[in-house]
């Protein structure tokens, strides 16, 4: 029988037909420690380390590493992926909106704290190695935090919640900040030309979209993007921002704003 034929006959489509095995699916889940975040620490965009950590959870390869075999180090294990759980910040106005002012009702700022701590924990960093990314490793990581929850809720600030909407994934209700009257407008005149505020996060797809449109279109969605941005023409005539500049800033305006997230656990309990 012949490569092609082999290739076509009824045993090979049925093994092409079975799902391909995941690498998350050798992946283990384990309490973590510190120095399971600082493996992966580097990659996070915030720099300072989590001041009051409660619980980590780490998800880890057990398989050997290249080096691990050629070093004949089978007990090598690396870690892929960690989430921190901490205590929360005590005052937050997304909270407070999300709760209809549950603390802000509590006068004595001691007892305030107390009930605050006594109730929530904030999962403040949820990091994946780069190479690992796209699995769904952060949802997983997410769920199994809140499948075993601490306290009777469970909150998490996302400064790019509006990009990747994880937490909403893995469960937890998305509470976004109200957008400014600036930014709403911009959002709508990118939604009027025909595109969608998600698409500044490629801010170079975006310009060439803009260069396709008529003429017209696109004078007046420039024209929205330098009213926005603030900048007009200058008394020679030279735009003061090139549309990649005034895109970009968009993009961490509109994208970047801080989403809440919740999760209650205990209903009769809040």
């Amino acid at each position: 029988m012949s490569t092609r034929a082999r290739a076509s006959s009824p045993l090979a489509r049925r093994f092409r037909a079975l799902p391909a095995p995941s690498p998350a699916d050798a992946l283990t889940r384990r309490d973590g420690d510190g120095r399971d975040y600082d493996a992966l620490a580097e990659h996070h965009y915030k720099a300072a380390r989590p001041a009051t950590v409660t619980r980590l959870l780490a998800l880890e390869d057990a398989r050997p590493t290249v080096v691990g075999r050629y070093l004949r180090r089978r007990g090598d294990r690396t870690t892929v992926g960690v989430l921190v759980e901490s205590y929360p910040a005590l005052g937050c106005m997304m909270r407070d909106a999300a709760l209809g002012g549950r603390y802000t009702a509590i006068r004595d700022r001691r007892a305030r704290a107390r009930a605050v701590n006594a109730e929530l924990r904030c999962i403040s960093r949820v990091i994946i190695a780069p190479q690992w990314r796209g699995l769904g490793l952060a949802v997983r990581l997410v769920r199994a935090a809140l499948a075993q929850p601490t306290t009777i809720m469970t909150e998490a600030l996302a400064a790019m919640g509006r990009v990747n909407p994880f937490f909403e994934r893995a469960g937890m209700t998305a509470y976004p900040r109200p957008a400014h009257e600036r930014d709403a407008r911009l959002a709508a005149a990118l939604r009027h030309a025909g595109f969608d505020p998600i698409d500044l996060a490629r801010i170079g797809h975006l310009a060439q979209g803009i260069d396709r449109l008529p003429a017209a279109a696109r004078r007046w969605l420039i024209a929205e993007l330098r009213r926005w941005h603030g900048h007009g023409r200058g008394r020679d005539g030279t735009t003061r921002a090139g549309v990649t500049d005034m895109l970009i800033a968009a993009r961490t305006s509109l994208l970047a704003e801080p989403v809440y997230y919740l999760k209650v656990h205990a209903m009769e309990r809040c």
